[in-house]
């Protein structure tokens, strides 16, 4: 409780508040709206702290938020999906490890800003010709699960990548998200012991998690409740909206920030 305490007081209100709000915005990204809108988490964290601290914070509670739907995942999951996108993801995950150091957080911004935004004008372009079935690519759920490793890694934005590769599966919104769910929960226990040997995690920061952490059910519950009740054919626009305001952020954190 001593540490709890004192963990609360080393930081502002202010601090607390958008924190919150990152935590729930991570939340309701797990029912597959916020593979866009979740990668405005951690820069809304880093504003009112370092990008390592805020990267610290986020992981237990990203592990929380995974287990909290987890039974609801193993239900609903595609697993062909997941045999083919997993392996990559921990490739990328390596490789992550081994450029943490040298990749910059604006050049990463501007890369998979850029990348989605043209992924989205190209899908914009393709339903244009209303073509019902959409040709397999299982190189593209490999390339996408390897950039999602890495990037996940580096900055917790695995999302857009991987639903570069989910959106053209075209599966029902509880398979979307329950699969995304599985995906990311194997991600984020594998960031644990790497991220504890580069020394992001710390007691301290533990604690302001732990503080954090009554936010995540909220959020959860909030993003499957949205999930459950609306149409594919709007829950796939709304995911392509937040994909596209995520991509002009990520652009606009890339070339200014």
């Amino acid at each position: 409780m001593i540490a709890l305490s004192q963990a609360f007081h080393a930081h502002s209100t202010t601090f607390f508040v958008i924190a919150a709000i990152s935590v729930l915005i991570v939340g309701i990204s797990k029912s597959g709206f916020g593979a866009g809108l979740g990668v405005l988490s951690l820069p809304l964290m880093a504003s009112q702290s370092s990008i390592n601290e805020a990267l610290a914070i986020l992981l237990p509670l990203l592990i929380a938020i995974d287990l909290v739907g987890l039974r609801r995942f193993i239900r609903s999951a595609d697993y062909r999906i997941l045999k083919l996108v997993l392996l990559p993801a921990m490739v990328g995950m390596l490789l992550g490890y081994l450029f943490f150091s040298v990749i910059t957080p604006k050049i990463l911004s501007l890369s998979i800003g850029i990348f989605t935004l043209l992924f989205l004008i190209q899908n914009l372009l393709m339903s244009r010709f209303n073509l019902r079935e959409t040709k397999p690519l299982p190189w593209l759920g490999r390339a996408m699960g390897l950039v999602s490793g890495f990037t996940s890694f580096v900055a917790h934005i695995g999302g857009p990548p991987i639903t570069v590769y989910m959106l053209r599966e075209k599966v029902a919104p509880m398979v979307y998200t329950s699969t995304l769910g599985i995906f990311f929960t194997v991600i984020n226990f594998g960031k644990l012991a790497p991220y504890a040997y580069l020394d992001l995690l710390s007691f301290d920061q533990l604690s302001i998690s732990i503080l954090l952490l009554p936010c995540v059910p909220v959020g959860v519950y909030l993003g499957f409740y949205l999930a459950k009740r609306i149409s594919m054919k709007w829950y796939y626009i709304i995911v392509q909206f937040f994909l596209a305001v995520a991509s002009v952020k990520l652009i606009a954190d890339g070339l200014l920030g």
